[in-house]
């Protein structure tokens, strides 16, 4: 049986030894996965249609300026195109409902006695009984604040008018839509 013996300098340089095959290993595979990265990257391509749909969803993330006057000409479209619907089908309450949920709206029929109407939808019948008097009703757009006074949805009103057998006109109540904001930039910005 033989015995060596170890010098100093390789009891001290084994641990070393180790450390630089470990750092010479983590440095290699430091490179590994960027390497890896690029390589695949430049095999794949893009077809036309993916292009096309990548920059689209990049215009809808740019910022764009939009001011107080579009905001409420897109109210207004939107109020009335909602409008047309309600007209037609007023009297079915599931497709009210149907409508609610398409265009992302509360739509809401108010009595001019109506008990639950809140204080601006009371401001509005009032301005509606007058203008009746006066001959001018129009539909109309007025922002909903929230608690902070801060603009969080839009409510497009509109008069609805009854006849009467003596040929005066008297206000019979209002179609409310409260649009979100959020809701109606977001539809601006598709366009």
């Amino acid at each position: 049986m033989t015995i060596r013996v170890l010098a100093i300098n390789e009891i001290v340089n084994a641990p070393i030894g180790f450390l630089r095959q470990y750092l010479n290993f983590y440095a290699m595979k430091k490179w590994i996965f960027p390497v890896m990265i690029v390589l695949m990257a430049c095999g794949g391509s893009l077809s036309d249609e993916q292009r096309k749909k990548m920059r689209e969803e990049m215009n809808l993330h740019k910022i764009k300026k939009i001011t107080e006057a579009q905001i409420m000409d897109a109210a207004y479209t939107h109020g009335r195109n909602v409008m047309k619907t309600v007209e037609r089908i007023e009297h079915s309450p599931a497709a009210m409902d149907s409508l609610r949920r398409v265009s992302h709206s509360r739509i809401t029929w108010l009595d001019v006695n109506a008990k639950n109407a809140g204080a601006m939808e009371t401001q509005l019948i009032e301005a509606y009984i007058t203008g009746v008097a006066t001959g001018t009703l129009e539909d109309n757009v007025q922002k909903i604040r929230n608690a902070d006074g801060e603009t969080d949805s839009i409510l497009y009103t509109k008069p609805v008018v009854r006849e009467m057998s003596d040929g005066s006109v008297t206000l019979y109540g209002t179609w409310n839509i409260a649009i979100s904001q959020k809701d109606l930039i977001l539809s601006m910005t598709k366009k």
